[in-house]
C-alpha cells in the first residue's frame, strides 16, 4: 500500500517534468532565426515570370513602366537580371522612349539599365518630328538623368533617313543624339 501512494505522489512531477523537458525540445527545433541562415550566392534569392512593375509620380501619372518575361536577383546585390525587358520611360504621362532587348539587368539604387543583345530604342513620332529607332548590340540607359549610350556599332533610323555609327549618346530632356564616330548617313526627306 505504501509503494501505491509513493507513484500517485510522483506521476503528477514525472509528468511535470517530461512536459517541460518537451516543451523546451519543441521550442529549439521549432525556431526560425534568419540572422544564421547563409543564402547561396550563386543562385538567385528571388525569381518571377512575366513581370510588370509600374512606378508613378508624385501626381499620380506613369513614369516607368518596365515588362519581363523573367526577373531573378542575387542575394545581396542591387541588380535584378531580365529576360526579353521591356522599358518604357514617361514624362506627365507621355511615352517618351521605349527599351527593348533579349537580356538586361536594371540597378534599383542608381536606376540604371544595361540592356544586352539585340537592343531597340524607340521615341515615338509627334507633330515636330518622325520615329526614331536606335538599333544596337548593347545599350545603357539611365532611367533617372533619362540618358542612353552605347559604345556597340548602332543603326540610327529617323523617319526615311538611316544613320551607322559605332556608338552614341542620347539626352532625352533636349532631344539630342550624339553619334560617336565617323558616320555614313542617308538622309531621305
Amino acid at each position: 500500500m505504501i509503494k501505491l501512494l509513493r507513484s500517485h505522489r510522483l506521476f503528477p512531477v514525472l509528468l511535470i517534468g517530461l512536459t517541460a523537458m518537451l516543451t523546451l525540445w519543441l521550442d529549439q527545433i521549432s525556431r526560425w532565426d534568419t540572422r544564421h541562415r547563409e543564402l547561396d550566392p550563386d543562385k538567385p534569392e528571388y525569381v518571377a515570370d512575366n513581370l510588370v512593375a509600374i512606378r508613378y509620380d508624385a501626381q499620380g501619372r506613369l513614369m516607368d513602366k518596365l515588362v519581363a518575361s523573367r526577373m531573378w536577383q542575387y542575394p545581396g546585390k542591387p541588380d535584378a537580371y531580365f529576360e526579353n525587358p521591356d522599358l518604357y520611360q514617361y514624362q506627365q504621362g507621355v511615352l517618351q522612349y521605349h527599351v527593348t532587348g533579349e537580356t538586361g539587368r536594371y540597378n534599383s539604387k542608381n536606376q540604371q539599365a544595361y540592356f544586352d543583345k539585340k537592343v531597340v530604342l524607340i521615341k515615338p513620332a509627334d507633330s515636330k518630328q518622325p520615329e526614331t529607332k536606335l538599333v544596337s548590340s548593347a545599350m545603357f540607359v539611365d532611367t533617372g538623368k533619362r540618358f542612353a549610350s552605347s559604345k556597340a556599332p548602332s543603326v540610327i533610323y529617323h523617319g526615311n533617313s538611316v544613320a551607322n555609327s559605332i556608338g552614341f549618346s542620347y539626352l532625352e530632356s533636349q532631344g539630342v543624339l550624339n553619334l560617336h564616330s565617323k558616320t555614313k548617313i542617308i538622309y531621305a526627306k
